[in-house]
């Protein structure tokens, strides 16, 4: 009897190094990292309004200055959003901004956040430029909305 209690534990034995073998390597395997679109690549227009239509896959990009979106430099940060609830929030937010803006701004080379949605027809998107949204029309507000605030904080806090 001692005999056969001997396998039964030596074979429990192997089968939980086996085990235990296992979920350490699987614990060593190098971390996959989320692949994003590279918004670089892609064809998209600048926004003709701030009334976009849902369904659409949104990318944020935080940029440390506004010429690293037109050469190879990576954003600082980007984060590509799915979730319905959140998509939701964006689209609203922007919705409620004027198309036109009264002011014309120099722009100097300042951290820019750039915002794509990506349709299955279309890519189109916003930027923000030293927290100022520049609008549809090329053009800023003289008397910011607190809708301009509100969607760059939103879009900064998903980045961050």
């Amino acid at each position: 009897m001692k005999r056969s209690m001997y396998c039964l534990n030596a074979t429990t034995s192997s089968v939980l190094k086996l085990l235990l073998c296992a979920v350490g390597l699987a614990a060593c395997r190098p971390e996959s990292k989320p692949t994003f679109t590279d918004t670089k690549a892609v064809s998209k227009e600048y926004a003709t309004t701030f009334k976009f239509r849902p369904g659409a896959l949104v990318i944020v990009e935080d940029y440390e200055k506004m010429s690293d979106a037109s050469d190879n430099t990576p954003p600082k940060a980007i984060r590509e959003l799915r979730d319905e609830a959140t998509i939701g929030k964006i689209l609203a937010l922007a919705a409620a901004l004027p198309d036109e803006g009264q002011i014309m701004k120099k722009m100097a080379n300042v951290p820019l956040l750039r915002t794509t949605l990506m349709y299955a027809d279309d890519t189109i998107f916003f930027d923000y430029y030293n927290a100022s949204v520049k609008t549809p029309r090329t053009s800023f507000y003289a008397n910011p909305p607190q809708e301009e605030k509100a969607l760059y904080e939103l879009l900064q806090s998903l980045v961050k």
